[in-house]
C-alpha cells in the first residue's frame, strides 16, 4: 500500500511547489556598455542564471542600458542577477520604477 501512495504523494508535493513558484520581473540598469559586444556579453551572463528570461533590452545613454528580466523567484533573486552582470565586469543595479514610487507616495507608503 505504501508503494502506491509514494508516487501520489510525490506528485502532490511537486504540484504544490509549482503553484508556489512565481515569475518575478526585474529591471536592471547596467553600466559600462562601451561597444556592441558588451550587451551580448551581459545577456549571455544573465541567461546562465537558472530560470532567467530576458524580455527586453533598452539602450540608454552612451554606456548604459536596462534589461527587463523574468525569473522564478523560488529559484533565484535580484542579487544573483546583479552578481552575474558584475561577474563579467559591468556595473548593475536594480532600476528604480518612477511609476511605482509615485503609487507608493499617493498611498502614503
Amino acid at each position: 500500500m505504501i508503494h502506491r501512495l509514494l508516487p501520489a504523494a510525490a506528485a502532490l508535493l511537486l504540484s504544490v511547489a509549482a503553484v508556489q513558484a512565481e515569475t518575478a520581473t526585474t529591471r536592471l540598469d547596467v553600466t559600462g556598455l562601451t561597444c556592441p559586444s558588451c550587451s551580448y556579453i551581459v545577456a549571455t551572463a544573465l541567461k546562465k542564471v537558472e530560470t532567467v528570461e530576458i524580455v527586453d533590452f533598452i539602450e540608454g545613454d552612451f554606456e548604459d542600458g536596462t534589461y527587463l528580466v523574468n525569473y522564478d523567484d523560488a529559484v533565484t533573486d535580484p542579487e544573483a542577477l546583479i552578481a552575474a552582470v558584475t561577474g563579467v565586469g559591468y556595473g548593475a543595479t536594480l532600476a528604480v520604477d518612477p511609476e511605482a514610487d509615485e503609487d507608493k507616495a499617493e498611498k502614503g507608503s
